[in-house]
């Protein structure tokens, strides 16, 4: 779907490999309405025994079962696979890729001339899995967000004089938004005006979106949290342009985008330190390792007030998203598909 990151890197290596004199299609299994244009569903693939094939994966799925059998050379994409333990409460469709994203993934192996993962935390799932060549590539993500014209409405909207607490990406049970919701009960006791903003689709998120509402409405935080769905890019320009902290507490990321995109929009960061976040965040933004919410409060706080601090920690990560920037990755990306069309 339009703003889906895989989707988006997809597109723009295709924009790549063509400015190279390359043929580039994209297919797939599902296409959303905003897609059409540039995404052809796989059954229309006409494989041609020179083809090199570069497989995004991130789901099991038909698709998996249709490239194995295929003779091409093949370049594997990883974006890692939910574990589906972290998935319970979601919708069956995506318990069940997930499931069978985990189970096929070794079958990959021998199948791949090189498997990229986007971080170095997915590359252990690649090592672990018995692939011979992997190497990592950090998600690559066009730079329109940063220079579009934020959604002028929602942003006089957001800039009321309020905190506004920030958390970017799909409601889903590993993202654990309800561990944001128990930071904002405590912090409003600190600063009464915060409020949290959701932003991110709900598709998939089964009982777990309606589980957030009634503890929402439970614990008294129903008028305080909005869940935006899915926004346009100006709309998500607006709110990192008017949020005071970033955080995330989710269990499970394979890269967590957001966060680049919250240090290129100089928010600062206070993230749990699981999975890929230690590695994207690369020693900067404010890690913790366990979740004390009253002290997690406090430090918020200390963010939003400290001017000092603030800005050493915004420094701090400007000069990590540097190493994110999309022409320094598609430099990479060209290296990489250079070596596996000679090989």
């Amino acid at each position: 779907m339009p703003g889906n990151a895989i989707y988006n890197e997809a597109l723009i290596m295709q924009q790549a490999l063509r400015s190279w004199g390359l043929r580039s299609d994209i297919f797939a299994e599902r296409i959303h309405p905003g897609l059409q244009k540039d995404v052809v569903l796989y059954s229309q693939y006409h494989p041609q025994a020179e083809d090199v094939l570069l497989f995004h994966y991130s789901l099991g799925s038909a698709l998996s079962d249709y490239l194995l059998a295929l003779p091409q050379k093949l370049l594997l994409r990883y974006h890692n696979v939910t574990p589906p333990h972290f998935l319970v409460g979601a919708n069956p469709w995506l318990l069940t890729g997930a499931a069978k994203g985990r189970h096929d993934l070794p079958l990959f192996a021998n199948r791949t001339a090189l498997a990229l993962a986007d971080s170095s935390f997915n590359e252990q799932d690649l090592v672990a899995a018995g692939f011979p060549q992997t190497a990592v590539l950090p998600l690559v993500q066009p730079d329109e967000l940063f220079h579009i014209q934020p959604d002028s409405a929602l942003l006089n909207q957001l800039s009321d004089g309020r905190t506004n607490l920030l958390f970017v990406g799909r409601i889903a049970p590993n993202k654990r938004q309800e561990d944001l919701l128990k930071t904002l009960y405590f912090y409003r006791q600190i600063d009464p005006t915060a409020r949290l903003h959701l932003v991110g689709s709900e598709d998939g998120a089964g009982g777990y979106g309606r589980f957030l509402r009634t503890f929402a409405q439970e614990v008294g935080l129903e008028a305080q949290v909005q869940f935006s769905g899915h926004v346009s890019l100006a709309q998500l320009a607006a709110y990192y342009r008017t949020a005071s902290v970033y955080i995330c507490l989710s269990e499970h990321e394979g890269f967590c985008q957001p966060l680049v995109e919250s240090m290129r929009f100089e928010l600062p960061i206070i993230a749990y330190a699981s999975t890929a976040v230690p590695d994207t965040l690369g020693g900067t933004g404010i890690l913790i390792q366990q979740k004390h919410y009253p002290v997690l409060a406090e430090l918020i706080h200390m963010l939003v007030t400290d001017r000092a601090m603030r800005e050493s920690i915004i420094a701090g990560q400007t000069e990590r998203a540097a190493a994110f920037a999309t022409d320094k990755l598609l430099a990479e990306f060209e290296g990489w598909m250079t070596a596996v069309l000679n090989k």
